[in-house]
């Protein structure tokens, strides 16, 4: 780019056309952030919202899927946040007894629980922040890929809105639904 003056007015030659500097758009400088913290309070000034797009026929209600939430917090990766998510299985063995024939015998279980590990960071920090949700699913569908699968995609899409600060505006109105019938 090629500044020109012109007796009081300075120029910049733009694609063969002098074009006076007042008239280029000035674009704001941002300061970027340069912790998680500091990530963190910008994203939640922009009061980010996940879109409610998807329905809960059983509920009859609206809920913002994982696609939403994660459309949601990938508007933090502007300010230097991403985010991870690994399923965890944890096996414990359980020591059991059972009584056969009127004589206790001892056995072992395994008994296997699932979690969802959720770890946000910042592109300049080595801070993160970090939350654990069980994968909620009873023990016989344990099994069942489509079952599992579903929990595991609701312990995601809450992790996220948890650590981003999402507001879940349908768990709330479950919530207030369940305690006026109650209360009356």
């Amino acid at each position: 780019m090629e500044v020109l003056k012109d007796e009081n007015e300075v120029f910049v030659d733009v694609k063969g056309k002098k074009v006076p500097i007042n008239k280029l758009e000035k674009k704001e400088v941002v300061k970027k952030p340069t912790s998680l913290k500091e990530a963190m309070t910008e994203f939640q000034k922009m009061n980010v919202k996940a879109l409610k797009e998807s329905t809960n026929p059983h509920f009859r209600s609206s809920y913002a899927d994982l696609t939403s939430v994660i459309n949601a917090v990938n508007q933090g990766a502007d300010l230097g946040l991403s985010f991870t998510q690994v399923v965890k299985y944890e096996n414990v063995i359980l020591q059991r007894v059972k009584t056969e024939n009127e004589i206790a015998v001892e056995h072992q279980e395994l008994y296997r629980d699932i979690f969802v590990h959720t770890v946000v960071r910042h592109i300049n920090d080595h801070a993160t922040l970090e939350c654990t949700v069980p994968v909620l699913i009873n023990g016989n569908d344990k099994d069942n890929p489509q079952k599992m699968g579903s929990a595991i995609t609701y312990a995601k899409r809450y992790g996220l809105q948890s650590l981003y600060g999402l507001a879940s505006d349908d768990d709330a109105n479950e919530a207030s639904k369940k305690e006026i019938s109650n209360g009356r």
